[in-house]
């Protein structure tokens, strides 16, 4: 008993010098208070200062239209309306030729016998890019099924030279189930 006592003894005296040399060695490599500060500081004052300038920008862009419109004067209001009604005119009729490109490229399709999917494919910013388009489109669809095709048409080729079956023994049968 006393021998464990002794080694446990031991092992603790052992463990704290460790923990003592391990906490001299750590105050020495320790940056003074001071300095850890210092350092901390320019790094909050260098964010507080990005968010500031962000904070503004927002503040500077989300002025309200009715703030921006109380600034402007009578003819300013008139034109900002103009450009306005002529965006929403142009995106309108952006959609509308798209989807009568759209319709035309389906019917186009359907009439060239071709899968009325591929116009998902098509681009439909103005007729002649959606034409050169859907001529693509068929050149390669008809490509590939014409590959397809000569892929299956493949197959195995007939085997040559394999003796027929041997006619004159059908012959002999067929005379006698007509002829008795």
């Amino acid at each position: 008993m006393s021998e464990v006592n002794t080694e446990t003894t031991e092992t603790t005296q052992a463990e704290q010098g460790a923990t003592e040399g391990a906490k001299t060695e750590q105050t020495e490599k320790m940056i003074p208070q001071s300095q850890m500060n210092a350092v901390i500081d320019k790094k909050f004052a260098k964010i507080e200062a990005k968010h500031r300038e962000e904070i503004e920008r927002v503040r500077q862009e989300s002025l309200t239209e009715g703030q921006k419109l109380a600034k402007m004067s009578n003819d300013e209001r008139e034109q900002l309306k103009r450009e306005e009604n002529e965006k929403k005119l142009a995106a309108r009729e952006q959609e509308i030729t798209r989807r009568e490109l759209r319709a035309e490229a389906k019917s186009q399709l359907s009439d060239k016998g071709l899968p009325v999917e591929l116009a998902e494919i098509l681009p439909y910013s103005d007729a002649e890019g959606t034409n050169t388009a859907l001529e693509a489109v068929e050149k390669v669809f008809r490509l590939a099924v014409e590959k397809g095709i000569n892929e299956r048409l493949k197959g195995n080729p007939p085997k040559i030279n394999q003796p027929a079956a041997n006619v004159t023994d059908y012959k002999d049968e067929i005379k006698k189930a007509i002829f008795g």
